[in-house]
């Protein structure tokens, strides 16, 4: 038992440019599925069947959203923190220099 297989360059020449498209997530589901920057939009969370690599990576992108917004949420406490312990180690510094100066007076 044989089998022959025959390949024409007519049938691979355009094949980078196909390939290219089949990948392209804008070719299927047009140009909504993902922003101009290339992230995939997370405003309609069904919009791609279950378990499709489409919705598996809408997924991601909002678990990547959120994680973010938990990220930016953290700086922003660790920020008021720094505030928080610089006013206290200002403070002290110049109750330092109070107590050591009216040491000085007596």
């Amino acid at each position: 038992m044989s089998i022959d297989i025959r390949i024409d360059s007519y049938d691979i020449s355009d094949m980078d440019e196909r390939l290219d498209r089949a990948f392209d997530i804008r070719n299927g589901w047009g140009a909504d599925a993902v922003s101009d920057d290339n992230v995939m939009c997370v405003d309609n969370v069904s919009h791609f069947p279950q378990g499709s690599i489409h919705a598996v990576m809408q997924m991601q992108q909002c678990q990547i959203f959120d994680q973010q917004n938990k990220i930016d949420k953290l700086l922003k406490h660790i920020m008021q923190l720094d505030d928080t312990v610089k006013s206290i180690t200002q403070s002290l510094d110049n109750a330092s220099k109070n107590l050591k100066s009216f040491s000085r007076i007596k």
